[in-house]
């Protein structure tokens, strides 16, 4: 865990490159106040890592994005906005109460017909996500409880290959990001 004063540093850059880069809004804000209204734990990822979601899944031309935890919705809205018209994001979430939250801000973000939202032990969703056998994911982000991230991350290599961790500023949390590679 990080001292005082590394974590307040972190928030300070976080912050100066926030305001430089513009990318708060009205809808994210929103959809952290309507969970923080709702009673949902201020475990949400930053502003910056949600553009940078959102960056990698347009640079790599994302169609289908496999998110585990959902929380409220926030970190999918920042994914859920790089796909195209057709393009789908399953988000699994293990607390139903979440995941209605999370489901009325996809709703008034305008992304319901590209966010599937399923409830239920994240182990039990990936093992049926696997049976179906669909098309692989062309990004994971892996975001729940972090005891079972090893299995997580297990069946989304299975779900699509390579992978990479980042340390945001909380300096104890990170995230999953997978890329399919084309069969060599």
């Amino acid at each position: 865990m990080a001292d005082r004063e590394d974590r307040d540093r972190w928030i300070a850059v976080d912050a100066r490159l926030e305001s430089v880069l513009g990318i708060h809004d009205e809808m994210m804000r929103a959809t952290l106040d309507d969970s923080d209204a709702a009673g949902l734990p201020p475990i949400a990822i930053s502003p910056l890592e949600g553009r940078l979601l959102q960056s990698l899944a347009r640079m790599i031309g994302a169609r289908r994005i496999l998110e585990i935890g959902t929380l409220g919705g926030y970190s999918t809205i920042w994914m859920a906005r790089a796909l195209p018209s057709d393009g789908r994001l399953v988000t699994l979430e293990l607390d139903p109460h979440h995941a209605a939250v999370a489901s009325r801000n996809i709703e008034r973000a305008g992304l319901g017909d590209r966010v599937e939202v399923r409830v239920g032990r994240a182990a039990a969703s990936l093992a049926a996500l696997e049976a179906e056998a669909g098309e692989p994911f062309d990004l994971v982000f892996i975001d729940a409880d972090k005891r079972s991230n090893p299995d997580y991350l297990a069946a989304a290599l299975r779900l699509t290959p390579t992978a990479l961790q980042v340390i945001g500023r909380k300096g104890h949390d990170g995230f999953a990001v997978a890329l399919v590679m084309p069969p060599v």
